[in-house]
């Protein structure tokens, strides 16, 4: 059985749109190559969910709402009615916490051809200025709101070609480009060099990674490690050797505390291979040996 969205994106970065097709919460309706019209209905909270997009993606919210955040910790809120144009290679998460809808939403994806043929329609186009993220945001007004409406009734008709998804794909961004223009600037600006970033601090903020040597920790993140460094100063305003020592020591105490792991276990989990330096290092912090902190509980 196919997993749902909240339960493939558990253990899995999503990469989009390929793992969206056959999730029982996402309904394709066309799809040819990477030219796709999906729509997603999500009742349950999904927080902290990466993806990855694999080409070109509109999302666009017909009830509910979602935040997206980029690699280097923008934050956009959409809501009903809105829509956000997401590049090529963007790292990114996305949260919903339900208050009173369920998230609904439409995610149309763009290939080359479909974006080329787009921006053959013009010549020359003033620049307009677009998010540093290269995310583009859109606040739909009833001619899009149209469009989308359109696309259910040709789901519920069981109209669907190759032919019509395109022409359908080209609509849109037709419609977009009246209302704005900078959208042409938005599909033709070369790629930010922040796009296969990961956000920092969503990835520093997993445990599961304190195990690791900051090169680790920078390959991880898509960041050279001098990038890493600079990157990790200016978040969290230290050295990265630093906030990882006492991010270290932090956990070990939580795990000698509060589970039964042995000194030399909880050690080894955070990536000490000599037991002797994690302690000395752990003593210089608390002013206790593990072993004292263990027997005082």
């Amino acid at each position: 059985m196919m997993k749902t969205l909240s339960q493939y994106c558990e253990n899995n970065i999503l990469v989009i749109p390929q793992a969206l097709f056959g999730m029982p919460d996402v309904t394709a309706i066309m799809q040819n190559g990477d030219n796709a019209i999906l729509y997603k209905c999500l009742q349950q909270d999904l927080i902290d969910v990466e993806f990855y997009t694999n080409v070109p993606c509109l999302v666009y919210i017909e009830s509910g709402s979602e935040t997206i955040t980029s690699a280097d910790n923008e934050i956009h809120q959409l809501t009903a009615g809105s829509a956000i144009l997401l590049p090529r290679g963007a790292n990114l998460h996305s949260d919903f916490v339900k208050s009173t809808d369920h998230l609904r939403a439409y995610l149309l994806f763009f290939d080359d051809q479909v974006i080329s043929e787009f921006l053959s329609s013009f010549k020359a186009v003033a620049k307009h200025n677009t998010a540093d993220d290269g995310l583009f945001k859109v606040h739909c007004e009833n001619s899009l709101e149209l469009y989308f409406k359109s696309l259910q009734q040709l789901y519920r008709q069981k109209i669907h070609s190759s032919a019509i998804l395109k022409l359908k794909l080209l609509e849109i961004l037709h419609l977009i480009y009246l209302q704005k223009p900078a959208l042409h600037n938005a599909l033709t600006q070369k790629s930010p060099g922040n796009k296969h970033k990961r956000n920092l601090q969503r990835l520093l903020d997993n445990n599961q990674i304190l195990n690791l040597s900051i090169s680790d920790m920078a390959n991880l993140s898509g960041r050279s490690l001098s990038g890493f460094s600079r990157d990790f100063k200016a978040l969290y305003k230290m050295p990265p050797k630093r906030w990882l020592q006492q991010r270290r020591m932090s956990q070990a105490h939580h795990l000698l505390t509060d589970t039964d792991q042995s000194v030399t276990d909880v050690a080894l989990t955070l990536g000490f291979e000599n037991v002797s330096h994690f302690i000395k290092l752990f003593k210089q912090h608390y002013q206790l040996t593990p072993k004292q902190i263990k027997l005082r509980i």
